[in-house]
């Protein structure tokens, strides 16, 4: 008797628009072609500092397999709308609440990256009865550290400087692929990116991280243990040693499945 082969799951990405306080959010979308059943809960990312939803492409086709993927611009990022002036990071959780009230999901997961893991925090707290699990990757749990500013001229003078000095500073922790995306979109939306830089530079990091209700778990690309893991309740860190640079933005079977088995609770 010949056995039967389970068609490959295919994941099915999109792009869409979706209304918020302070206007739209551009989001990138996957979700698994099983048509729904035997999902799991649908996983929120959100971005760093200057960077955009794009930064998630690989986790995308690596863990839409078997649930929802919504990865965020947030605002004043990409292609979604302004923040509005004096924006807090709670501000911005805001801005997400609004996508997550609007898709009426009832349980969420949520997966920040440096600035998106503040932004994780604050939504955890506005949405707490929704928010289960949260995932804070290079959380941010001191000073913020500087990004590069440059003084836009038609001959785009120091400009190869700027980028090299910042590139410099980033090299090991952030591929030439991402970080290329991150100093783009800060030349690109630099007020905006400014803005968000102000908000996480006021944000009260350490207060925030022991205020902490859903189940949280904290990564540092390039460290055992994260630094905010004695911060968070119940200390819990993901071996981040053997993460390259690239993250999120390249298929990584190994990371989806360490992701895959905390936000199913099976560690």
């Amino acid at each position: 008797m010949k056995t039967k082969l389970l068609p490959r799951v295919a994941v099915n990405e999109r792009r869409a628009y979706f209304e918020c306080y302070c206007g739209q959010l551009h989001v990138r979308t996957a979700f698994p072609s099983t048509g729904g059943f035997d999902e799991g809960t649908p996983l929120i990312c959100l971005h760093d500092l200057a960077s955009t939803s794009a930064a998630f492409a690989g986790l995308i086709s690596s863990m839409g397999t078997d649930r929802s993927i919504y990865a965020i611009d947030l605002p004043g990022h990409g292609e979604s709308d302004l923040a509005p002036k004096n924006s807090d990071v709670r501000a911005y959780a805001a801005a997400v609440g609004d996508l997550i009230s609007g898709l009426r999901l009832r349980e969420v997961d949520l997966l920040g990256h440096g600035f998106g893991a503040a932004v994780a925090a604050e939504l955890a707290a506005l949405m707490e009865p929704v928010v289960r699990s949260v995932v804070l990757v290079d959380a941010p749990s001191g000073a913020v550290p500087a990004w590069p500013v440059w003084e836009p001229n038609e001959a785009a003078e120091d400009l190869a400087a700027v980028f090299r000095a910042a590139r410099s500073a980033h090299a090991q922790r952030e591929s030439l692929q991402a970080f290329t995306l991150r100093f783009a979109t800060s030349l690109a939306r630099a007020e905006q990116v400014n803005l968000a830089v102000a908000a996480l530079s006021e944000w009260p990091a350490a207060e925030r991280w022991r205020q902490m209700k859903p189940r949280p778990i904290a990564l540092d690309a390039g460290r055992r243990r994260a630094a905010v893991a004695d911060l968070i309740p119940g200390g819990r860190s993901l071996d981040g040693s053997a993460i390259g640079a690239d993250m999120f933005l390249t298929e990584s079977g190994d990371l989806a499945d360490q992701l895959r088995s905390f936000l199913d609770g099976k560690n």
